[in-house]
């Protein structure tokens, strides 16, 4: 999953709305993900979050009998673990919404 940090792109939607005024709303609707949250590696509290998100992936691996899910699972349990580093590098914001 390391290479697929590209498969959504994050726009503050203020500044989105500003560049993107002369488009129809309907487009806007169609292309927005609504269940997306999005937690910054700069926020103090991403590292534990995203390192807690990785520990609830790791302990479901050890429920799946599938072994090409739990490869994938595991994918993306690294994934978020290394997200977790980076964070605790990043990390000194507090959170806003």
């Amino acid at each position: 999953m390391g290479d697929s940090d590209d498969k959504y792109i994050v726009f503050k939607s203020d500044e989105f709305f500003a560049q993107t005024s002369g488009l129809p709303v309907a487009l806007w609707t169609s292309i927005a993900v609504p269940d997306a949250v999005v937690i910054r590696r700069q926020d103090k509290f991403a590292s534990p979050a995203l390192a807690t998100y990785s520990s609830m992936i790791a302990v479901a691996v050890s429920l799946i009998e599938d072994d090409e899910k739990r490869k994938e699972l595991l994918r993306v349990a690294d994934y978020f673990e290394h997200q977790a580093q980076l964070a605790a590098d990043e990390g000194h914001k507090l959170p806003d919404v």
